[in-house]
């Protein structure tokens, strides 16, 4: 079952579905995020397959059509975004013709996203929150579609400026390598406290060692390993913040001892750990 929540003159809309099963066609209204509340959706678009888990959405525009799969209980949430407000914020805030191009037409680059990880994924946790305290017609207005419709171009324009780095001369090559790149990254934002190695990272993202740590660096500007690094030492800050002990942050975070934590940690952020002590 799926009902519509809200949706105004420009197109702008909400709607939330509930699922026992479901198997059929699904269509992207303007720019949309399909987020999983929980359960999962299995989308089969353009020949490539995506498993959506809770936590996670998918975002495309209206030059998708979609199968989605549903097989077990499972509640989402949609919001679709008007490609009128879209270009008006890329003409405001990036003013870049070429970027309006990649989120509103057929070139763009359909992709599932974590919602912990991105600006529009916190958007979609609070709307979701929302939901569940206040009455739907305080929640939605203007302010609240600009606002989401801003988040989905700070993040479409970081993948934009990445995907552009690729030039292969077939389009479906870059989508494809692009793609994998991106999947191994976000690997790592899901498991980076596992101890993650190298030859788990090339199976995910269907390279060869010397080609993934080479395109890597080149898409996003650091190695495998080095995001990896960031993405410990961030999450150590975190923790000390937070007045975890020292000592044992280094082991939560992968860090073969305090000595060596620290200097990385001093390295990173410019001071000790010990700066960030409560």
């Amino acid at each position: 079952m799926t009902s519509h929540l809200y949706q105004d003159e420009w197109q702008n809309a909400v709607r939330i579905s509930d699922f026992e099963q479901f198997e059929g066609e699904t269509t992207f209204q303007h720019v949309a995020a399909k987020f999983v509340v929980s359960g999962e959706e299995t989308y089969l678009i353009n020949g490539k397959k995506f498993h959506v888990n809770t936590g996670e959405y998918l975002i495309g525009n209206n030059n998708l059509l979609s199968e989605v799969i549903i097989k077990n209980k499972t509640k989402g949430l949609c919001i679709d975004i008007s490609t009128d407000i879209i270009t008006e914020i890329i003409q405001t805030k990036f003013d870049n013709a070429d970027l309006a191009e990649f989120i509103c037409t057929d070139k763009f680059l359909v992709n599932k996203y974590h919602a912990e990880h991105t600006h529009l994924g916190h958007s979609l946790f609070q709307v979701t929150e929302a939901l569940h305290q206040h009455p739907t017609d305080r929640l939605f207005s203007s302010e609240l579609f600009y606002s989401i419709g801003e988040h989905i171009v700070i993040d479409q324009s970081l993948i934009f400026e990445q995907f552009s780095k690729l030039n292969y001369k077939k389009p479906e090559v870059n989508e494809e390598v692009f793609r994998n790149l991106l999947n191994s990254k976000q690997y790592m934002d899901a498991y980076f406290l596992n101890p993650i190695g190298l030859e788990e990272l090339v199976n995910v993202a269907f390279m060869s060692k010397y080609a993934y740590i080479r395109l890597f660096k080149h898409t996003f500007g650091v190695t495998p390993y080095q995001y990896l690094l960031q993405k410990r030492l961030q999450h150590a800050k975190t923790l000390v913040m937070k007045g975890e002990k020292i000592t044992e942050v280094a082991l939560k975070t992968g860090f073969a001892d305090t000595p060596t934590f620290s200097k990385a940690f001093k390295h990173f952020f410019g001071h000790s750990p010990t700066h960030y002590c409560k």
